[in-house]
């Protein structure tokens, strides 16, 4: 069923959302343009990342096969297998798509929907278990003590969202010891005059909750 929607939705839904001058803009901003022509674009790979993140369910070559049906105009996929898609992730790299969520991410509330005016945020954190890899364990650490670390990585992920259409306005990740308070610090230039600001108690401290009041915001 979520298979047979992403085929009549194909590339065309993802440009729509992320359209390719946007893309390209922000892959150029991060030094990842190619210097010559690829199969696998650093355009097309953004599109491809995102297609997985909508269906994780479906293996690299599903998706690929799934975006291709948006755009018969693609060049043929002869050679292309699963290590040349790993290959083309490592050479987009994490900040291009850290970038292109910050360049769409925004309120999709109506003004109907706000409180007295405000509008509603919600500030939370969730911790994720990543893949047991050397570099996660080094980036963000597991349950447990040093000599004898327990489970998955564990990656702290810190948002703040719209409560009223639900849609994340920001998100920053930090490793499984960090707090969510420090985390969170830099998600304070997305409130302001205007907003009301819901969080619980692990996330204050009398230091910030006066910052975001000298911001103008609304606190509870």
């Amino acid at each position: 069923m979520l298979i047979s929607r992403l085929e009549r939705l194909g590339l065309g839904g993802l440009t729509r959302s992320c359209p390719p001058e946007l893309v390209d803009r922000v892959v150029g901003e991060a030094g990842c343009s190619e210097k010559r022509r690829r199969l696998l674009s650093a355009r097309f790979t953004v599109y491809f990342v995102l297609a997985m993140c909508l269906f994780p369910q479906a293996d690299y070559l599903e998706v690929l096969r799934l975006v291709k049906t948006g755009d018969q105009g693609l060049r043929s996929w002869s050679g292309v297998n699963k290590s040349s898609l790993t290959r083309a992730r490592l050479r987009l790299g994490w900040p291009v798509m850290r970038e292109l969520f910050r360049s769409v991410a925004r309120p999709l509330g109506t003004d109907d929907e706000l409180f007295r005016g405000l509008r509603v945020l919600a500030l939370d954190g969730i911790l994720l278990a990543v893949p047991d890899s050397a570099g996660n364990n080094d980036a963000f650490g597991k349950s447990g003590s040093q000599r004898s670390p327990m489970g998955y990585p564990q990656a702290r992920v810190v948002a703040v969202a719209e409560c009223s259409s639900h849609a994340v306005l920001d998100a920053v990740i930090g490793g499984f010891k960090d707090s969510e308070r420090i985390v969170s610090d830099a998600l304070d230039a997305h409130v302001g005059t205007g907003t009301l600001l819901l969080a619980d108690r692990g996330l204050w401290g009398l230091a910030r909750w006066h910052r975001l009041r000298d911001q103008g915001t609304h606190l509870l």
